[in-house]
């Protein structure tokens, strides 16, 4: 007997008519996308089956979280999640289908020049290289890249636009912070034509635990920078989204006195204002990268480094010299085909230089003699022992440095890394004290090559390394402060209840008695472990997290945005907000929209 086919035991779907209903808006933040699919309007995800149930079973897996908007706060809560979805489509809403691929082919070249600090000009060379790899790979399809405008004019427009599209995304994100809390950074350079610049830089993190960072405004302040200027041209950006100011909860700035000044610097103002807008007391923190290279300057060791600088500027800064040099290091073998300059403001540059001129010692002064400049020092016992050892400590500070670095990092771990710097300071300091070189890689090499040991370990060492131990003690006190609150932040399981705040005792010891938690602290990051936390089992806790969360540790994104060029930037173009579309956490998505990637720790 022949068996009836599927469509006798199952409803095609399609054919079964279902329509989307308005209450799995309020109920489930979804939306109809089409005809037969809904998008979820928290993760963006569609959903191909147009099934109560499906819809529910998403919701209930991903986000049963906002079940704690209620009433006339979930539907503010769906509004603005409506608008977020809107803002991210809204660059292309009105294109005509036959031109939205070219156009689009244009916002992602647009973009790519601006985060890359290229003169707008540059799309038309774009675009001509363009066409004729397209003559080379496929020349049928070459009358479609034609279309592509990339115009100056054109360029400037479509970077306008994605800076209006980033304005608009920053505002709904900070509209939306509800409960959460922000930290700024702050930086002050000087552009091409003299005019002070003031790089405001916004870490957000909402009760969701959602993280951002983004370049909230670049203030030019013509008039002066005082630390009034300072905080009036801050004050303007906040402003400008309508900032709560009682959501703030630290500043991170460059050092700088208008800054830092303790009665008028701009953060002393702004903390005033904080106070009297009845928020809490603002944490204030100098840069920790910049902390780390100032009391790094306690090694300044000149008779080494006068003669390294001076060595490399004449084996570099003369044509003919640096060509006989590269050329004389190829035939004899050496290591490294050339030596590296000496640049004070690059935080890696002194480590670089010394480490390279160490390990080419030899060839150097075999060719400065060749040159009739000779260098007794490379000869002299004493100074090799002094630069071996100014290498090694140099070694290890610009691998604290490297660490330091990057976005979107989390300033008790920054502390962590410094702290683990300072033990090991101990621990080398212990070791040098024995006649250990275990960790001295340049003084174990000279130590092998001659008997220099006793002047590797002598007093005057000793002593540059308690000095350096007393520097960082010293430029890391205002982080030492808090650091009661960053253990907290960082292992509440170890912490002890009893010296923690009242409203979070309770909320310790449930957490510490919880096997679900710790498995959950186990196998997740910090940030996913406390959003999975209940705000209404752990309300103090999360907040607490919040806060730490949002603190900025340094002002790197502030100097990478400066090393990224946005003078030539400001000086293409003097459209308000487009420096931020060349701020490297500013990304495009493909279709011309720009959008933020959350941090992830």
């Amino acid at each position: 007997m022949e068996e009836p086919g599927p469509s006798c035991k199952k409803r095609c779907v399609s054919e079964e008519k279902r329509k989307f209903q308005e209450k799995w808006s309020n109920a489930y933040f979804v939306l109809p996308q089409g005809s037969d699919k809904v998008i979820c309007l928290i993760c963006k995800q569609v959903n191909a089956m147009l099934k109560e149930y499906n819809i529910k079973r998403h919701y209930d897996t991903n986000h049963k979280m906002y079940d704690k908007f209620m009433g006339k706060e979930r539907r503010t809560k769906l509004e603005q999640l409506q608008r977020g979805l809107t803002a991210q489509q809204s660059v292309f809403t009105n294109l005509a289908k036959s031109g939205e691929a070219v156009t689009q082919a244009s916002y992602v070249v647009a973009h790519e020049i601006a985060r890359r600090s290229k003169p707008f000009s540059d799309g038309e060379f774009v675009r001509d290289c363009i066409l004729k790899v397209a003559d080379i790979v496929c020349p049928e399809q070459k009358s479609k890249f034609r279309d592509i405008s990339l115009l100056n004019d054109t360029v400037t427009r479509r970077i306008e636009d994605l800076a209006n599209d980033l304005k608009e995304q920053l505002g709904l994100r900070v509209e939306g912070l509800g409960k959460g809390s922000f930290s700024i950074a702050l930086d002050e350079s000087t552009d091409i034509s003299d005019t002070a610049q003031l790089l405001i830089f916004i870490r957000t993190v909402t009760e969701d635990f959602e993280i951002g960072e983004e370049l909230l405004s670049m203030e030019s302040i013509k008039d002066g920078t005082r630390g009034i200027d300072i905080c009036d041209a801050l004050c303007r950006s906040l402003d400008a989204y309508n900032v709560e100011l009682t959501s703030m909860v630290g500043v991170t700035t460059d050092g700088a006195p208008a800054m830092v000044g303790r009665k008028a610097g701009a953060v002393s103002l702004l903390s005033d204002k904080v106070a009297n807008n009845g928020g809490e007391n603002l944490i204030k923190y100098h840069c920790i990268i910049h902390q780390e290279a100032l009391a790094a300057h306690t090694l300044e060791m000149k008779p080494v480094m006068d003669i390294v600088v001076k060595t490399v500027n004449f084996l570099k800064s003369r044509g003919l010299n640096h060509r006989q040099l590269k050329t004389f290091l190829v035939q004899s073998e050496a290591e490294f085909g050339d030596v590296i300059y000496f640049t004070a403001v690059r935080w890696l540059s002194r480590g670089a230089t010394l480490k390279r001129f160490f390990n080419l010692r030899k060839e150097i002064a075999e060719f400065m003699q060749s040159k009739g400049q000779d260098l007794p020092q490379l000869s002299d016992t004493e100074w090799l022992c002094d630069l071996a050892f100014l290498v090694d400590l140099n070694t290890f500070l610009s691998d604290l440095n490297v660490k330091l670095q990057g976005h979107g990092k989390l300033i008790s771990t920054l502390f962590d890394s410094v702290k683990a710097f300072q033990g090991k300071l101990q621990l080398l300091q212990g070791q040098l004290r024995e006649g250990d070189l275990t960790h001295f890689s340049a003084c174990k090499v000279l130590a092998g090559e001659c008997d220099v040991l006793h002047h590797l370990c002598s007093d005057k060492n000793h002593n540059l390394m308690e000095k350096l131990q007393e520097e960082f003690h010293h430029r890391f006190s205002d982080f030492s402060d808090h650091e009661k609150s960053f253990n907290l932040f960082q292992d509440p399981f170890t912490c002890a209840p009893e010296e923690e705040p009242a409203e979070m005792q309770f909320e310790l010891i449930d957490l510490q008695e919880s096997s679900e938690a710790r498995a959950a602290y186990r196998d997740k990051n910090l940030i996913e472990f406390y959003k999975g936390l209940s705000p209404s089992t752990y309300p103090a806790l999360r907040q607490h997290a919040i806060r730490m969360a949002s603190l900025f540790g340094s002002t790197y994104i502030c100097e990478n945005l400066l090393h990224h060029g946005h003078q030539q930037i400001q000086a293409e173009i003097q459209a308000d907000g487009c420096p931020s579309t060349c701020c490297p956490s500013y990304s495009n998505n493909g279709d011309g929209t720009g959008h933020q990637r959350n941090s992830s720790q």
